[in-house]
């Protein structure tokens, strides 16, 4: 089983639940690799992953043999389905500080679990902690930026706009290996250096 996956399934017992509804997808990307928009579920014997259509293929494409996650199309899914998921189940957390009051009652109402319990933020504190992988991510991430200040001083002129150097920003990190962008890139000069997130506008 997904390693992730059996340390969140051991968590869970230690607190006295049989299952969890995940559905932050920061938090369904560190269990499962998985970027699309779906729901996922952790349930007495088995774990559910639910999407639509458009991103059935894409998560096939992730999801291995190891991932032992059952993958659904939600409109394959019946209210029948959706009350028997977490059958035999006393006791299911929600993520507490991700879910809405409405989301919430409607967790109720579809999955008529007995209990739904806060989870006390296991999985952010968990992500706090990282591994082998995640620590060479970060070291390369930091040399990318390093990199990237140095280009900067040769390239900074005088007469450039703050949109000339941002794009140039964004066009190194995406040239040297970054994925994508953490946050909006922010390029302030003059006036605009005393604002905290100020946005490029000249």
């Amino acid at each position: 089983m997904n390693n992730k996956i059996k340390w969140l399934r051991e968590k869970l017992r230690g607190m006295d639940m049989q299952g969890m509804i995940v559905s932050n997808p920061i938090n369904v990307k560190y269990l499962t690799g998985i970027r699309a928009e779906g729901v996922l579920l952790i349930t007495r014997k088995e774990n559910h992953y639910i999407t639509d259509s458009r991103y059935i293929e894409e998560v096939q494409g992730i999801l291995t043999i190891d991932d032992e996650i059952i993958l659904h199309n939600f409109t394959d899914v019946s209210p029948y389905d959706d009350e028997n998921f977490f059958s035999f189940c006393e006791t299911v957390g929600f993520e507490e500080n991700y879910v809405t009051y409405a989301t919430y009652k409607n967790y109720m109402q579809k999955y008529k679990a007995n209990n739904l319990e806060e989870t006390e933020r296991i999985l952010e504190k968990q992500r706090m902690i990282k591994d082998e992988e995640e620590i060479q991510m970060l070291e390369a991430a930091c040399k990318i930026t390093d990199n990237c200040f140095s280009h900067l001083i040769e390239f900074i002129k005088i007469g450039m706009t703050e949109k000339q150097v941002a794009y140039e920003i964004e066009k190194y990190f995406l040239e040297h290996g970054a994925e994508g962008l953490a946050f909006e890139t922010i390029v302030a000069s003059g006036s605009n250096s005393s604002k905290p997130h100020s946005r490029c506008n000249r």
